[in-house]
């Protein structure tokens, strides 16, 4: 009896532990997929940045710049169409700076 109470024991302990075993090894693929597609998105996402990198230098080229200025219609700026404003003579009553002449 106390031989066969055993065997049942060893077995369920057998039974606990291949389920295990197999739980084990599923979550432990589970996680390397996961790490596959996580480093493959990193892989990715770097090149994306090197293309962005190298578009942001294509873009902030003057060259560039100016063309695409050009084709929304502006115009470099020259001195016949420049408007100075005149300020208003700072008044006396104003605060001077200090180490400032008067």
């Amino acid at each position: 009896m106390i031989r066969r109470g055993l065997v049942v024991l060893l077995a369920l302990a057998l039974f606990v532990s291949a389920l295990a075993l197999v739980t084990a090894q599923h979550r432990s693929r589970s996680l390397f997929i996961d790490l596959e597609r996580a480093q493959q998105q990193a892989r990715q996402l770097d090149v994306d940045h090197e293309r962005m990198k190298i578009e942001l230098a294509r873009l902030a080229q003057p060259a560039y710049i100016e063309t695409e200025a050009r084709r929304l219609g502006m115009k470099p700026a020259d001195g016949s169409r420049t408007v100075f404003l005149n300020l208003p003579a700072a008044s006396s009553s104003a605060p001077v700076a200090p180490g400032a002449k008067k």
